[in-house]
């Protein structure tokens, strides 16, 4: 009889703790404040290059990796970009993105924040995309999401929801849009979530000025790196697998539909563990084996070649671009081992005043945007005081970035082929469908 009673009182007991524990876990979860905040940088995007944000987002190891890739050949851009890193044992998804030089940049920049929206897009992927429709409803509301030169905006109405989509005019040419996330949105209804705010580094160039509202880089000749997009009524992300196959010649997918479902592939995650309590419990295993399983001579080859890189440093006092120690600058906001960013084919004198014109726009539109809306960005989760801080940093950073010191760089530009890379794996080997 006592050893029932034992047995009852443990059972619940535990009940008891599984119970109290269920809050915790829920914590892990991001509210629509929450969510809005982190997606607010790239929400604006067009559909197909966001969805890649995404997909790429869940592999920060291989970001940081095809970043510093693209910091050291700032020649490459659109297609030629991502055929000259086809070699590469990144994911796929990660190989794309090296066609938009500012945005890999951004990823690059921001691990933290790359790291966080791929967590959350892979335990919340449905929330996800309702907050990137709620954000481009209020942009759409406040009159800085139009149809232009650059892209078309497609507002599609299903039942009682309302779908804004966002796609290139020219389907040839993407524009990357530039934008302040403090404004763009109107009012901001989140004032213990201030939307994040990662400004261009100094010296950007950009095709049209960003006095309020949107503008846009210069134009990225990608077709075949463009082969993402959503499916916002099973909210899905999708391959177009014609385009797919053209610039992953060594990573095809054998599909006679002309799209396939993307599906995460733990074993490119590299190193870096799960967030969410469920989607490690699904992919932990997976990862681990593709750690495991990475050749031994690519790691001594990038442990060598940064070692190298860090004696050059200690000799000569001048950072190797590509190179880990690039990267941890790269990421802290500056530009990688003092480079120059141009990426445009119109003159570095042409560069700068650019830049300097996008400056003061930008300082402009920044003043306006403070007397109607105190709200600022760039901040940690849940730290609106840090997050006031750094955008006042950030802005002082631009205000402060003219002349002819200041490194120009555009988010996209006309680039010839080139190439290298390591040797991927067999079979599908990145993003599994």
């Amino acid at each position: 009889m006592k050893r029932v009673l034992r047995l009852m009182f443990s059972a619940v007991w535990t009940c008891f703790l599984l119970l109290a524990l269920q809050p915790a876990y829920a914590q892990t979860k991001l509210d629509n404040a929450q969510l809005d905040q982190l997606l607010a940088p790239i929400a604006l995007y067009p559909d197909a290059l966001l969805s890649q944000v995404l997909m790429a987002a869940t592999y920060p190891d291989d970001i940081a990796a095809a970043a510093a890739w693209s910091a050291s050949h700032t020649s490459l851009s659109g297609d030629a970009a991502a055929k000259a890193v086809e070699g590469e044992s990144w994911d796929p998804s990660v190989k794309s993105l090296t066609a938009f030089p500012s945005v890999i940049d951004l990823l690059g920049r921001q691990p933290k924040w790359t790291q966080s929206l791929g967590d959350t897009f892979l335990a919340q992927p449905e929330d996800v995309m309702s907050s990137v429709q709620r954000l481009r409803a209020q942009a759409k509301k406040a009159g800085n999401l139009e149809s232009g030169k650059q892209q078309k905006v497609v507002t599609d109405t299903s039942g009682s929801s309302t779908i804004v989509k966002i796609e290139p005019t020219d389907p040839q040419t993407v524009y990357v849009p530039v934008y302040d996330s403090t404004t763009v949105y109107g009012a901001w209804p989140y004032q213990a979530y201030p939307p994040y705010y990662y400004p261009a580094p100094p010296g950007s160039v950009f095709a049209t000025s960003l006095v309020a509202g949107v503008g846009f880089g210069l134009a990225v000749g990608a077709v075949n790196s463009l082969w993402g997009g959503f499916n916002w009524g099973s909210n899905d992300v999708d391959i177009n697998v014609n385009r797919y196959n053209n610039i992953n010649a060594n990573n095809r997918i054998n599909s006679n539909n002309a799209r396939a479902k993307w599906e995460h592939n733990a074993a490119n995650r590299g190193s870096t563990p799960y967030r969410d309590p469920a989607v490690r419990t699904r992919n932990e295993t997976q990862r681990q084996a593709g750690l495991n399983n990475r050749s031994p001579s690519v790691q001594s080859r990038d442990v060598a070649r940064d070692r190298a890189a860090q004696s050059v440093e200690r000799q000569t006092g001048q950072s190797t671009r590509g190179t880990g120690t690039t990267r941890q600058r790269q990421d802290a906001g500056g530009s990688p081992g003092g480079r120059s960013d141009a990426r445009s084919n119109t003159g570095t004198s042409n560069n700068r005043s650019a830049a300097d014109r996008q400056n003061a726009d930008r300082v402009a539109a920044q003043d306006r945007s403070r007397d109607m809306n105190r709200s600022s960005a760039v901040r940690d989760a849940g730290n609106g005081e840090q997050a006031r801080q750094q955008s006042r940093q950030g802005h002082t950073a631009q205000t402060r970035a003219s002349g002819p010191s200041s490194a120009s760089r555009s988010s996209s530009a006309s680039r010839p082929s080139g190439g290298g890379g390591r040797a991927s794996g067999g079979g599908r080997g990145g993003s599994r469908r």
